[in-house]
């Protein structure tokens, strides 16, 4: 039940590895990074050659680690009064149905929260290594470079003062540098793997044109194989495609005001990750991307009123639900 819609790529690479044939116009596993995949094949080995079972164990394990680090960081943000309210959010957020799933969310979530919790706080080393792991598990983990240094170099908005490197003391810098360069390099290791492998460097941007540039004028590949619900979906799909822009209108509305507060970081973390979607693909998944930028649920946490939070969440919930029956349904839930 778990092995819907992109889990088959996953899948796919971490039974037999990676395909990448330029001259087809088709969807293909190169345009997925190798982290997740690795940890299914690897876990999966574990438990007894069963890598979906370890997919799913994967996606829980690492969301319940992500709640735990994002506590973390909404408290030495927000405070108390706040931090439990960034979890209710976005463990509610209608498209957190992917944390579940046999996709990298989870994963990423955990590794960009950790990056940014562990740079806060001056962990350069721990910083390093999730940023690393984040450039290694999606197409978009290279932009978290970019908050990184704006933590390092722009630390405007800090709620405690003596958190994150010191600027003052000339020896961390170039560490602090190293670190947040550190998922430029992860993203370049698979680079490179696929140079050596396809002979194509950017194999894993070329093949992403199958899923469509409408702004460019040209058109998604055809699904190889029709879905018998493919006639009665439709409506769903609206709908679906309804959520995601109203997604994305939050994740743009919430930019400045998380500049302004937290600091330049937090604002271009969410911008890196909802502008180049739009530009490639328009609205298509805009939900699952905005699902793990946390600093939007830093905005939501702060911006919705007491009284209806409670309203909000259940309704959050509510939608999920039919997302997620939709999801495990074959519906066009993405």
């Amino acid at each position: 039940m778990f092995a819907r819609w992109d889990t088959f790529f996953y899948y796919s690479i971490a039974t037999r590895g990676y395909d990448w044939n330029p001259a087809l116009f088709t969807y293909q596993n190169v345009v997925f990074f190798p982290l997740y995949p690795l940890l299914m094949r690897s876990l999966g080995a574990l438990i007894g050659g069963y890598p979906m079972v370890a997919g799913v164990i994967v996606s829980f394990s690492a969301f319940a680690a992500a709640l735990v680090v994002l506590y973390r960081l909404a408290l030495l943000e927000l405070g108390d009064e706040y931090a439990w309210r960034v979890i209710l959010l976005i463990a509610v957020f209608p498209y957190a149905l992917f944390f579940s799933a046999v996709y990298t969310e989870s994963l990423f979530l955990l590794l960009t929260v950790t990056a940014f919790y562990a740079m806060r706080r001056g962990r350069l080393v721990a910083a390093a290594v999730c940023g690393l792991l984040a450039g290694l598990a999606r197409p978009n983990g290279f932009w978290l470079s970019l908050p990184l240094a704006c933590l390092v170099f722009l630390p405007a908005g800090r709620s405690q003062p003596g958190t994150g490197p010191d600027l003052n003391d000339g020896e961390k810098i170039p560490g602090a540098l190293l670190a947040a360069c550190a998922p430029v390099v992860g993203a370049a290791i698979f680079s490179a793997y696929l140079r050596i492998r396809f002979g194509d460097p950017l194999a894993w941007v070329h093949g992403q044109s199958a899923w469509g540039m409408p702004l460019l004028g040209r058109w998604p590949a055809p699904d190889p194989i029709p879905l018998p619900t493919d006639a009665s979906v439709g409506a769903v799909e609206w709908i679906v495609y309804a959520g995601n822009i109203g997604a994305f209108a939050a994740a743009a509305a919430s930019i400045r005001p998380m500049m302004r507060r937290f600091g330049f970081a937090y604002g271009i973390w969410i911008a890196v990750n909802i502008v180049p979607p739009l530009v490639e693909h328009l609205f298509m998944s805009m939900g699952r991307f905005v699902s793990v930028l946390f600093p939007v649920f830093f905005w939501m946490a702060l911006r919705i009123p007491r009284d209806r939070l409670w309203p909000i969440a259940a309704a959050f919930a509510a939608a999920q639900a039919l997302l997620a029956a939709g999801f495990f349904l074959w519906w066009g839930v993405f």
